[in-house]
């Protein structure tokens, strides 16, 4: 289990396939609503308040964001956010995995500025994937956790950048072709 303080508020911690096992858990079965879930989350935030030498604000409302890593392992980040009224609200709130982030080359050009800057920029994502569908290229994008935004702005310059259509999304991975570089 790596843990790295981001900032007072915020708190990353990577763990391995093996970290899981111990653990007693899979990504899958990651839910806020299963109490061996909320088990781990409280085991891995006392694991940080001892390997941090203070405990994250538990006061207020916490993010739990989960992406599942290459290893079989997952990134958990979790942000606290005090200071506002949360007595109506869930303590707790998980959210798995970012949604991947769809991004339409307008043409030729725009496709190799995006792939130049994907490469420049590789710190903001953990992977992507290109696909023609409908004689049009599209970049399927999995930004880094709480990076989603910065990528989508930058690359906003060389194409559409569009969010939320699951549908089109899911229609990409079915009828569309792979390319590889």
């Amino acid at each position: 289990m790596k843990i790295e303080a981001i900032s007072d508020e915020k708190i990353l911690v990577a763990l391995s396939d093996k970290d899981m096992d111990e653990l007693g858990i899979t990504y899958d079965e990651m839910d806020y609503s299963n109490i061996e879930t909320r088990r781990v989350i409280w085991t891995i935030l006392d694991e940080a308040k001892h390997s941090l030498g203070k405990p994250l604000d538990t006061e207020g409302k916490i993010l739990i964001e989960v992406t599942p890593s290459d290893d079989g392992g997952c990134i958990m980040c979790f942000t606290a956010m005090p200071g506002a009224d949360y007595k109506s609200r869930k303590k707790l709130v998980m959210k798995k995995e970012i949604e991947p982030l769809l991004f339409k080359a307008l043409n030729e050009d725009s496709f190799l500025d995006t792939l130049k800057i994907l490469d420049t920029k590789n710190d903001l994502y953990k992977s992507f994937h290109i696909y023609l569908y409908r004689k049009n290229i599209y970049f399927v994008i999995y930004p880094e956790i709480s990076k989603a935004d910065k990528i989508a702005y930058i690359l906003s310059d060389f194409g559409d950048v569009l969010f939320g259509d699951s549908e089109l999304l899911s229609h990409i991975f079915e009828y569309g072709e792979a390319l590889s570089l």
